[in-house]
């Protein structure tokens, strides 16, 4: 007869902010862990408790009670308080790639710190789990996954879908990544709360235990049964001990143990459970009726997406590569400046709190943390940019008249655009004179000022095509390190610049210089062609677009002859629904702008770039009906509510602007939108036409195949899905791709194929287990939503599409600099790489050294090969890991290069060692 084991894991599942602020909660976490403490030392049976897989539990009650510190640092070491692998609980799907492995390596490092860390990848209630999963902890060491969500547990007895990647027979399985990496996964079939509050007394304790016993024993594939003493903001149950003793008189036949997950795991591999299933990829919840995914969290508050997505990439791709290229110069990173950015910025990532599904008060605390972060990376850019720009030598421009900038590209892939910087001509510092004074003498000597007579050159002296706009005088200030504020005028000028084949990791200079400096037969004849042809088209060597009268276009893709009609339709509904699920009232019909007269004008025409402005002044349905505040009063679950639209109507201004470059197959769309009205959702839908049964989508770390259909059990109407940079399209033999700046959320429509994407959504209630309303949910006021639509042959892996759709986010860092000698070309590249399928994702120096960390990953199925050349001399280049470990050295592919293959979705991150250490 087989033994059974109850494990039973004490553990409080802790939502960060929620239904409560972070502040409110804090004082809970207080007590938790104050009890905490008292029980380990008035119970020695109490053996430990679970910190819930992340760090910041621990550094949220150590600001409070900083005297703890050494008591919690010693339980930690005993192994009775079990923290880590996390810095905080994230949702996986809503933060950037570079964004979970940082979580990642900061958590395990705070650990260590403290005393080490469970290697345990906890994903209690991730709303999905990412397919990269399995490879991302393996990099850092740990070989099983916990999770809650994102699989189907079917029992023991049931049979298992011939090919089904997303439902198991048993609570444990394995769990594979697109790269082949496989790791043991337990789910929390009967979630993380069937043990929590143990009776003590005798009769309820067996009935509590037959049932909870039976429970588990329906999914558990061994008789280590995992019992989860805990869940939401638990309070500890401090006699745990007895409870377990009175299961044991009660079931003398089960072995209950005060049991940790190291000790759990452990068991269940003595045991070795046969015939576990294969789980692949990501876990959506796919093999569900489709209605508790939570997946709308995607479109909930979507100014917090697109601040996340800021902050995130001003942090990734740009301060980090700038300050590895400055610290190559001076020997200085701001490496705990960076770290600080980080750290504000994930606490915004648990899942309550970047999925906007949690009070107002939250939301509103986490702007300012993003505003915190963003202002540490902008600082650090230009610092380092400032810095890198004074070591460039400028001396080949005219000493007396030019004035240079250095345009840096960060994106990590090669890359032209138009561009728009904000130069000073001349400055006039503040002295005895009346400020408002020189002002006005200041705008008076430049009234003539003509922007004709000016021209852009590059270092080989050329001239570049350039647009020059009159700004005017503006105020400004100096920093000095070594004075006082220096506050002046400066008379700028707006620069519209065409960039082309920048490096990844570099830049060129340029200068605004006089006419006069060429004299009139040094001037190259630039010959440029109009943009706007006709009335509402615009077209350049690559596409055409065509306004309708309505306001949608269409685009016709000149190098493969793909017409596309019916593009920018702008669609509202009614949601009735809260801020995890979208739900859509019964028998309404959509609204559309289709057929809709708009306001069409001209609104910038350059040589460069022209913009078409559209207008839409559009009566949408005020809000729900009365009926809605008493569904949600009386919790009527949101599938089955009958509220309904008003029939009043208010006016929503949408105005679109579509953006055509000189060069590119793409068109940018920004829609400002005066959102007015309640309960409803505004997207934009793209028809495609083109045949395809899959999308691809990114995703963590790789670009996912994700079908148009829904499997067979789904039952929502909506099929709405998580996108992170991009979602595309294609026949195989031409593609469309949409591009996003934090528009988290897609939909294929069956329609043609229509993809829309969420732009605005707003509700009026959390939802979950409670009744909280959110009326800041409504996101009333203005919004500005950025997309640009990207036509490409093939699909957007072959044809190279994503790395356009990577950069569309990506800032261009410009710094105004003088003309001087340096140490540093005028044009450059500090690190140079080459490999097919690869996305650029970091490049940082290391927590722990001083070591070059540069992070790429494998879009493809296929291996492919990198090699990396950088420019200055490296004592050792070597593979290394998401948490920064040193692997084997990288072979010489030629003088300077290094090369590896790298494998099908595979993320590779190599180690550089230059020979000059920081200081």
């Amino acid at each position: 007869m087989t033994t059974k084991t109850a494990h039973i894991v004490a553990h409080s599942h802790w939502d960060r902010e929620w239904y409560l602020s972070f502040e409110k909660h804090r004082m809970l976490l207080v007590q938790l862990m104050e009890d905490l403490i008292q029980t380990f030392e008035n119970d020695p049976e109490f053996t430990n408790f679970h910190l819930d897989g992340q760090f910041i539990v621990l550094e949220d009650y150590l600001e409070i009670m900083p005297h703890r510190s050494n008591q919690v640092r010693k339980l930690i070491e005993e192994g009775k308080l079990i923290v880590g692998p996390w810095y905080i609980l994230q949702d996986e799907f809503l933060v950037s790639s570079e964004a979970n492995a940082r979580n990642l390596l900061i958590g395990i490092h705070a650990s260590e710190q403290m005393g080490g860390y469970a290697k345990i990848g906890y994903f209690p209630d991730s709303f999905g789990n990412m397919g990269q999963a399995p490879q991302l902890i393996s990099q850092a060491g740990i070989e099983v996954a916990v999770y809650g969500r994102g699989v189907k547990p079917v029992g023991f007895n049931n049979e298992i879908q011939s090919g089904n990647e997303h439902t198991s027979k048993y609570s444990e399985m394995y769990w594979e990544s697109p790269d082949g990496t496989r790791v043991l996964a337990i789910l929390f079939a009967n979630w993380y709360n069937n043990g929590m509050e143990i009776p003590v007394e005798p009769e309820k304790a067996k009935a509590y235990w037959a049932e909870k016993m039976a429970a588990a024993e329906e999914f558990a594939s061994s008789s280590e049964l995992l019992f989860m003493n805990g869940c939401d903001h638990q309070p500890l149950q401090m006699n745990l001990t007895q409870a377990l003793k009175t299961a044991t008189e009660i079931m003398p036949d089960v072995t209950f143990r005060h049991s940790s997950f190291p000790e759990y795991i452990q068991a269940l591999q003595k045991a070795k459970p046969q015939s576990l299933d294969v789980i692949r990829g990501e876990l959506r919840s796919q093999w569900t009726d489709g209605w508790i995914t939570l997946v709308n969290t995607a479109s909930a508050r979507v100014y917090i997406k697109q601040q996340n997505v800021k902050s995130q990439t001003l942090l990734e791709k740009v301060a980090e590569p700038l300050a590895v290229m400055a610290s190559l110069s001076t020997g200085i990173y701001p490496r705990h400046e960076l770290l600080y950015a980080w750290k504000t910025l994930l606490k915004n990532h648990p899942h309550d709190s970047i999925c906007g599904c949690s009070v107002d008060e939250v939301h509103r605390e986490m702007m300012t943390r993003f505003s915190k972060s963003q202002e540490v990376a902008e600082a650090i850019s230009v610092q380092s940019a400032r810095t890198i720009a004074e070591s460039v030598d400028t001396s080949g421009f005219d000493a007396d008249s030019a004035l240079p900038f250095v345009v840096f590209n960060t994106s990590g892939h090669r890359r032209s655009n138009v561009i728009v910087t904000r130069m000073d001509v001349e400055r006039r510092y503040f002295d005895h004179q009346p400020p408002h004074e020189k002002y006005q003498e200041f705008k008076r000597e430049y009234e003539a000022f003509d922007p004709n007579d000016w021209v852009v050159m590059n270092a080989e002296g050329k001239q570049v095509e350039a647009v020059i706009i009159p700004v005017g005088p503006t105020f400004g200030y100096d920093l000095p390190d070594n004075r006082f504020r220096q506050p002046y005028w400066a008379y700028q000028v707006d620069v519209e610049l065409h960039v082309q084949n920048i490096p990844g990791f570099g830049y060129h200079t340029f200068a605004l210089v006089p006419k006069s400096v060429f004299g009139e037969n040094a001037l190259s004849e630039l010959t440029t062609a109009e943009l706007v042809t006709e009335e509402q088209v615009m077209e350049n060597d690559y596409v055409r677009i065509e306004i309708t009268g309505d306001g949608s276009f269409t685009m016709l893709d000149k190098v493969n002859g793909r017409n596309y009609t019916g593009l920018g339709i702008y669609e509202d509904t009614g949601d009735i629904g809260n801020e995890y699920m979208y739900r859509q009232p019964d028998q309404e019909a959509p609204l559309t702008t289709q057929g809709l007269p708009a306001q069409i004008k001209l609104v910038h025409h350059t040589p460069l770039k022209a913009v078409y402005e559209i207008v839409h002044n559009w009566k949408l349905p005020a809000s729900a009906d009365e009926l809605l505040d008493e569904e949600i009063r009386s919790m009527v679950p949101f599938r089955y509510r009958k509220s309904r639209r008003l029939d009043e109507t208010r006016e929503v201004s949408i105005r679109t602007e579509l953006i055509l470059e000189k060069t590119g197959r793409s068109v940018g769309i920004k829609s400002y939108i005066d959102n007015t009205v309640q309960d409803h959702r505004i997207r934009m839908l793209f028809q495609t036409g083109l045949e395809a049964s899959h999308v691809t989508v990114d995703s963590i770390y790789e670009l996912a195949q994700r079908p148009i259909q829904p499997e067979a059990e789904w039952r929502n109407p909506s099929n709405a899905q998580h996108q992170n940079a991009f979602v595309s399209i294609s026949n195989g033999r031409e593609g469309l791709t949409i591009a996003n700046k934090g528009l988290n959320e897609y939909e294929v429509l069956a329609n043609q194929n229509t993809i829309a994407v969420t732009l605005l959504r707003g509700v009026r209630e959390l939802g979950d287990w409670g009744v909280f309303a959110t009326p800041e949910a409504q996101c009333l006021g203005q919004h500005i939503l950025e997309m640009e639509l990207i036509s490409h042959d093939l699909d957007v892996i072959e044809s190279d599409a994503y790395v356009q759709a990577y950069q569309f986010p990506v800032p261009w860092t410009v710094q105004q600099t003088g003309v001087h000698g340096g140490t540093l070309p005028a044009t450059h590249e500090f690190l140079q790489w080459e490999g097919d399928h690869l996305a650029f994702s970091a490049l940082k120096r290391g927590e722990a050294n001083d070591d070059i960390l540069f992070r790429v990953f494998n879009v493809s199925s296929e291996t492919t090969s990198l090699k990396v050349t950088p420019s200055f001399e490296a004592k050792e280049v070597y593979e290394s890991t998401i948490v920064e470990d040193q692997g084997e050295t990288m072979k010489v592919a030629d003088e300077g290069s290094y090369a590896l293959n790298v494998g099908p979705a595979k993320i590779q991150t190599i180690g550089i060692q230059p020979t000059i250490r920081l200081k």
